[in-house]
């Protein structure tokens, strides 16, 4: 049997996300296996949730509807630089990062087990708006990339963080949000987390 040979053009070189985007299921076995996206939900809480441990994220709304989430609530991301990206950046867009910016090591445990880059890199577009220490950042992104930054200073005390995910229905096909069984979801993590306000709008 004559031995394969390979050589430098053999070998593929993936840029950014595209890995994911290649295999989704090794990342998003949950969606693939209950044939719904609701997994991604509280995927995409994770920040919310570590800021919840801290005292500064009180409030969450979460809307789901088809393939498209948004998620609301009253904490900002960082916008610190961490390397020669915002930390905001790194967490949407760097895998890992999400895990390596936790205050909370076990909120990664149940709601940080695929990281928000990931989700990001699954989504045919996926915009962040957050505000943070007196400043503001805007964010747009198309399947993991970033295509849009702005950051300026703002004259808002409150802080907040705006999330919305475009789903690409090329990878995920027919699956959806199940809104019912993504409820009972939601009213068991509002059992657990008494002191959080989560509002869910189908």
């Amino acid at each position: 049997m004559e031995e394969k040979k390979y050589t430098a053009s053999s070998i593929q070189t993936l840029e950014g996300m595209e890995h994911v985007r290649l295999r989704p299921q090794m990342y998003f076995e949950d969606c693939f296996k209950e044939n719904n996206l609701n997994s991604l939900v509280f995927e995409s809480l994770c920040h919310a949730i570590d800021e919840y441990f801290d005292d500064n994220c009180t409030e969450i709304i979460i809307n789901a509807n088809g393939n498209l989430l948004n998620i609301e609530y009253n904490a900002g991301m960082s916008l610190d630089k961490s390397w020669d990206l915002t930390k905001a950046e790194c967490i949407m867009t760097k895998i890992g990062a999400c895990s390596n910016e936790k205050k909370h090591l076990e909120v990664g445990d149940e709601f940080c087990r695929v990281g928000m880059a990931t989700i990001n890199a699954v989504s045919e577009k996926c915009e962040l708006k957050t505000i943070w220490n007196k400043r503001k950042a805007h964010f747009i992104f198309e399947k993991g990339k970033t295509i849009f930054r702005e950051i300026s200073e703002a004259d808002i005390s409150e802080d907040s963080t705006t999330i919305s995910f475009e789903i690409d229905k090329e990878i995920f096909e027919n699956s959806v949000f199940e809104l019912n069984e993504l409820q009972l979801k939601i009213n068991s993590l509002k059992d657990r987390l008494p002191s959080l306000e989560i509002k869910f709008n189908k």
